[in-house]
């Protein structure tokens, strides 16, 4: 497995996990031209991706996503309240599937297994990710200003852990 950062701040957030030929989006917050100009760094095309987890509803995380899914017809996985909060940014016509998730079961996409876990944030229904692929175990945090038991418990067995986090100052020297 591996993956990279497109990006990670209050311009836009995206990063990208692969395993074998399988390849998803973890967010989509840059519009299409800047999204394939990073992608492209990497060796990529938009149009090689396997699929778009959604974290939440912020434009720097979600203002992309729709645009993205609906020209490269690439399947969308959002929780219910993150969709509908999303809803302004679907196009009239939809050429790509919208795969509503709970936020407490895991999913499969080809062979990635794919565990969303609630955090919290000022979204409607936000969600995080640890991936796998039977070999490795990604832990993937982003938009929470503090943990929880349950996201330390799941964090814990990870091998790697992308981490995202702009906060203020003072929160990061004063907040555990």
């Amino acid at each position: 497995m591996r993956f990279a950062s497109l990006g990670s701040g209050s311009s836009g957030n995206s990063l990208l996990i692969e395993a074998s030929a399988t390849r998803l989006l973890l967010d989509c917050g840059f519009g299409l031209r800047e999204l394939t100009k990073r992608m492209a760094r990497l060796g990529l095309e938009p149009g090689q991706l396997t699929g778009i987890l959604v974290t939440h509803e912020h434009d720097d995380h979600a203002g992309g996503v729709f645009r993205l899914a609906n020209k490269y017809r690439i399947p969308v996985w959002p929780t219910h309240g993150t969709f509908v909060m999303t809803e302004r940014f679907m196009p009239a016509h939809c050429a790509f599937t919208v795969n509503i998730i709970d936020s407490h079961e895991a999913f499969v996409i080809d062979v990635l297994h794919v565990h969303p876990f609630p955090v919290p944030h000022d979204a409607r229904e936000p969600v995080q990710f640890v991936l796998t692929d039977d070999e490795h175990r990604l832990g993937v945090l982003t938009d929470t200003g503090t943990s929880t038991p349950c996201i330390d418990n799941l964090l814990n067995a990870c091998a790697a852990l992308a981490l995202e986090g702009h906060q203020g100052l003072q929160m990061l020297m004063n907040d555990p």
